[in-house]
C-alpha cells in the first residue's frame, strides 16, 4: 500500500534519489564534467506545489511530483516514479493532482520533459494531451577516442590572428570592475534565437543581473571559463563546467564558437580531464559539437499542453 501526500522538509533529496534510480547512467565520473537535463529534476524551493508518494509500510519514497511557474501563467512540472513501482497508476494520480493545481492557479500552459529513450513515459504523456515543442540533444566526447587534438591546441591562436582575444572569467573579475555588466550585455544579446520550448509571444523575459551574478559566482574553475573579446567588447563565451557556449548575434557564422570550444577542449585535456557530456537544443551548436567529435546519445523532449480552452 502507498499514500500520496504533500511534500515536507523531511522529503528533501527524494527527487535526486529517485532520479538516480531511473537514470543510473547519471553518475559522477572523475575528470568527466557533465550536464544532464534530467539531472535537474527537482523544482525550486518556491514551487507552487509538491507531492510525494510513500510506501505505507516501509516509509520509503516511491515517487514525487512538483509544479512551478516559469513565467506568468505558464508552468512546468517534474514527475518521477521508481522503476519497480511504475505501471501501477501512481504517475496518473500525481499528474492529475498537478494538473488540478495548475488549473486552480489559472495556468494557461503546462510543460513536461521526457527523454526519447523512455518510450513508455513518452506515450504516457502524449496520451494526456501534451505535444512536442522541441528537443534538447545530449552529446558526449571521450578524449581517448577523439580525433587528433592539434587543431584544438591551435584554436585560440587562430582567433588571435583574427583580432579576437581570449581571456577568462578569473582575469576579467580582477581587471574589469564592470565585467558583470559587460557579460550581462553579451548574455542578453546571445539569447536571441535560442530555442525555447515555450516561447513568450511578447519576447524573452530579461535575465536579472543578480541571477547571472549568482551563476557566475558558482562557476568552477573561473580560469577555464573563456570569454572572447573584440575591440574590448565581449562577443562569445564557453565553459566546460557551467552555462555552455554562446556567441553574440553580430559575430555568428564566423566559426568563433567552434574555435572557442576547440580551445576549451585542448585546455581540458591539458588539465587531465577525460571528456565531457553536454546538452543543447541549438542546431548551430549541435553542428559545432559534431564537428569537434561529440557523439549524440539521446534527446530530452519538451512537450506542452495548453490549458486555457481544455476542459
Amino acid at each position: 500500500m502507498y499514500s500520496l501526500r504533500p511534500w515536507t522538509d523531511r522529503d528533501d533529496g527524494t527527487d535526486r534519489e529517485i532520479s538516480s534510480a531511473i537514470y543510473p547512467e547519471y553518475r559522477e565520473e572523475p575528470n568527466h564534467p557533465a550536464w544532464f537535463p534530467a539531472q535537474q529534476l527537482g523544482a525550486p524551493r518556491e514551487a507552487a506545489s509538491r507531492y510525494v508518494v510513500v510506501d505505507s509500510e516501509k516509509d520509503e519514497r516511491l515517487a514525487y511530483s512538483a509544479l512551478w511557474q516559469m513565467r506568468p501563467r505558464r508552468y512546468r512540472f517534474d514527475l518521477a516514479v521508481r522503476p519497480e513501482w511504475q505501471r501501477r497508476g501512481i504517475a496518473t494520480q500525481l499528474l492529475t493532482r498537478i494538473t488540478s493545481d495548475a488549473r486552480q492557479l489559472s495556468a494557461t500552459g503546462l510543460q513536461a520533459r521526457v527523454r526519447d529513450d523512455k518510450p513508455e513515459a513518452l506515450e504516457f504523456i502524449r496520451r494526456r494531451g501534451f505535444d512536442e515543442s522541441h528537443r534538447m540533444g545530449a552529446y558526449r566526447i571521450d578524449f581517448a577516442g577523439a580525433a587528433d587534438v592539434q587543431p584544438c591546441q591551435q584554436a585560440f591562436a587562430q582567433l588571435h590572428d583574427r583580432g579576437i582575444q581570449v581571456t577568462n572569467l578569473a582575469t576579467v573579475r580582477e581587471k574589469n570592475s564592470h565585467y558583470l555588466e559587460h557579460f550581462h550585455q553579451l548574455y542578453s544579446a546571445a539569447r536571441d534565437g535560442w530555442p525555447d520550448p515555450d516561447p513568450d509571444r511578447s519576447g524573452p523575459t530579461p535575465l536579472p543581473l543578480a541571477r547571472l551574478k549568482r551563476w557566475l559566482d558558482e562557476v568552477q574553475l573561473p580560469e577555464a571559463f573563456f570569454i572572447a573579446t573584440h575591440a574590448g567588447r565581449y562577443i562569445a563565451f564557453t565553459s566546460f563546467f557551467a552555462i555552455g557556449t554562446a556567441v553574440h548575434p553580430e559575430y555568428r557564422g564566423q566559426g568563433i564558437a567552434t574555435l572557442l570550444k576547440a580551445g576549451s577542449i585542448a585546455e581540458a585535456q591539458h588539465r587531465g580531464l577525460h571528456g565531457q557530456t553536454t546538452s543543447t537544443a541549438s542546431p548551430a551548436m549541435q553542428s559545432v559539437l559534431a564537428k569537434l567529435g561529440y557523439k549524440r546519445t539521446w534527446s530530452e523532449i519538451r512537450l506542452i499542453k495548453e490549458l486555457r480552452d481544455d476542459t
